[in-house]
C-alpha cells in the first residue's frame, strides 16, 4: 500500500456502485470492495453454491428480510489479486436501472457507502496495482472514440509508459545517491564525484525524457483531436469541402451566397485521429442580421482551430475580400485550398506567401487524397512512428517538463563549479516531478482533477 496516498484518501470502508452505464440493457453490473465484500454476499446472496475466487455463480439477491430483488450472477474476487487490491464482489442482475438501484440501496444499509467517482481506480492506485499513469489510461481508454486513442491507452493501462520512465528515475537516484555519498563522507578523505561524470550521467537522464517528452506534440493531438476550422467567402464551396470530409450531407449546399448562417460541426477519424471540422459561414460585409450572427461565431471559432483550411474558388478571380480573409489567418496554422478544380481556372493571382496551393475538387474528390495527406504531415508525427507509448495527459507533460528543467540545470550548474549541495536540490526536485508524475509523491488536488472525470463505477 502506498502511505502518502493511504493518509490523503482513507480506504478503510466499502463501497458500492453501478459499474455499467445507466439505462436499460441485457445485464447490468454492481461493484462493491472493501473488506466487507465476502459478509455482504454471505447476508443477501442466496446460492446452492459457494463463492470461490474468480468463479461466477448463479444465485438469487435478496434484501435483509430475504425478499428476492432479481436471479443474478455473482462473482468474488478476494485481496490481493484483484482490480482493487481489496476484496471485490461483482453482481451481474438484468439491466433494469429500478433493479440496480434497490441493489444498490441493500447493500448501503449493510453500511458501506457509494462510491466517488474513479473510487475504485484510485483504490487500485492506493494499494499499488498500477501507478497514476495507469489509471489516467484507464479513463482514455474507456473514453476513446478511435482505434488509435485506444491502442495508446491500453499501452499505458499495461505500463509502456511507466516502463520507459523507470530507468531514467533509477538513475537519477543512483546520482543523488553519489553526491549524497561525496557531501557526507568529504570529511573521511572519500573523494566527491567528478563533475563532468556526474554533469554527463543528469545529461543522460535528462535526453532519455526528452525523447518521451517529444512523443507529446502527437499525443496531444491524439487525446484531445484537432479542430480544423474551414473558412472563406460566400460561395466556395465551404460546406462541399466539409461534406466531402464528414462523408454524408451534413452541410446544405446551394448555389445561394450565405446559405451557412451558423457553424456546423462534424468529427471523423484519420488514421485514429480524431478531426473536428467546422464548417463556417462566409466572410464579408453585410447588414443581414442573422448572416452578421454568424459571422460572429465564425471568427470565434477561427480564433479557437488548431488548423485552418482556407478555401478559394479556383473558378472565380481572386479579389479584395479574398485577401482580407488571408490576412486574418496569416498568423494561423493554416493550408490554402483551391477548390472547384473540376472547372476552368480563373484564379491566376497567387496570394502573397501563399506558396503551397492544394487544388481540390468538393464535387468530384479530385486532390482529396493530397489534402488529407497534407493534414497528416501538419500532425507531424504518424502513429506507425510512434514507438511503444505515448504521452498524452497535459499533467504528465507539466511534470516531466519540470523534471527536464530541473536536470538542464543541474548539469549546467555542476560545470559551472557550483557546489553539489545546490545541485542535490535540482536532482531532488526533478526526482520530485517523476514522483508526482507517477504517483508516489501526489497531493488530494491532484487526485480531485484525476479521477473526478470517471465514471462512478470505475
Amino acid at each position: 500500500m502506498r502511505e502518502g496516498l493511504h493518509k490523503v484518501v482513507p480506504t478503510d470502508d466499502t463501497i458500492v456502485a453501478i459499474a455499467t452505464p445507466f439505462g436499460r440493457s441485457g445485464i447490468g453490473v454492481v461493484r462493491i470492495s472493501g473488506n466487507r465484500s465476502d459478509s455482504i454476499a454471505a447476508r443477501l446472496f442466496k446460492s446452492e453454491r459457494t463463492l470461490i475466487h474468480r468463479y461466477a455463480t448463479p444465485g438469487q439477491w435478496a434484501d435483509a428480510k430475504g425478499i428476492v430483488i432479481d436471479e443474478v450472477v455473482a462473482t468474488l474476487f478476494k485481496a490481493p489479486n484483484t482490480y482493487t487490491g481489496e476484496d471485490i464482489l461483482e453482481i451481474s442482475a438484468h439491466g433494469n436501472p429500478l433493479i440496480l438501484t434497490r441493489i444498490v440501496g441493500t447493500v448501503l444499509e449493510m453500511g458501506t457507502r457509494m462510491a466517488a467517482a474513479g473510487e475504485f481506480t484510485l483504490r487500485a492506485v492506493i494499494n499499488g496495482k498500477m501507478d497514476l499513469i495507469q489509471a489516467e489510461a484507464v479513463r482514455s481508454f474507456i473514453d476513446a472514440q478511435t482505434g488509435e486513442q485506444a491502442r495508446a491507452a491500453l499501452l499505458q493501462i499495461g505500463g509502456a509508459l511507466s516502463k520507459r520512465i523507470f530507468p531514467a528515475k533509477e538513475k537519477l537516484v543512483d546520482v543523488i545517491a553519489q553526491l549524497e555519498a561525496g557531501i557526507d563522507f568529504a570529511d573521511d578523505d572519500v573523494p566527491p564525484p567528478k563533475a563532468d561524470a556526474v554533469a554527463a550521467d543528469l545529461v543522460q537522464v535528462s535526453e532519455a525524457l526528452k525523447e518521451l517528452q517529444a512523443s507529446y506534440s502527437y499525443g496531444r493531438i491524439l487525446s484531445s483531436g484537432l479542430r480544423l476550422a474551414i473558412i472563406g467567402k460566400p460561395n466556395v464551396g465551404k460546406s462541399s469541402l466539409f461534406n466531402r470530409f464528414v462523408g454524408q450531407d451534413r452541410a446544405i449546399v446551394t448555389n445561394v451566397p450565405g446559405t451557412t448562417r451558423d457553424v456546423v460541426s462534424e468529427s471523423v477519424s484519420l488514421d485514429g485521429v480524431p478531426l473536428r471540422f467546422f464548417d463556417t459561414a462566409g466572410l464579408r460585409d453585410t447588414d443581414e442580421a442573422v448572416e452578421r450572427i454568424g459571422m460572429e461565431r465564425t471568427i470565434e471559432t477561427l480564433s479557437e482551430a488548431d488548423l485552418v483550411l482556407f478555401v478559394l474558388d479556383g473558378s472565380a478571380a481572386i479579389d479584395d475580400l479574398d485577401r482580407d480573409i488571408q490576412s486574418r489567418i496569416e498568423k494561423t496554422a493554416h493550408l490554402t485550398i483551391v477548390n472547384k478544380c473540376d472547372l476552368p481556372e480563373k484564379s491566376t493571382v497567387v496570394l502573397p506567401g501563399e506558396t503551397d496551393l492544394i487544388r481540390v475538387s468538393a464535387k468530384t474528390g479530385e486532390g482529396f487524397q493530397h489534402l488529407q495527406n497534407a493534414i497528416r504531415v501538419f500532425l507531424g508525427i504518424k502513429p506507425e512512428s510512434v514507438s511503444g507509448a505515448v504521452m498524452t495527459s497535459a499533467r504528465q507533460f507539466e511534470c516531466l517538463s519540470g523534471a527536464v528543467r530541473a536536470l538542464d540545470k543541474g548539469g549546467v550548474s555542476l560545470l559551472e563549479g557550483v557546489p553539489h549541495e545546490m545541485v542535490l536540490l535540482d536532482a531532488y526536485e526533478a526526482l520530485s516531478q517523476l514522483n508526482e508524475l507517477t504517483g508516489e509523491v501526489v497531493t488530494e488536488d491532484i487526485l480531485g482533477r484525476i479521477f473526478s472525470t470517471f465514471c462512478v463505477g470505475k
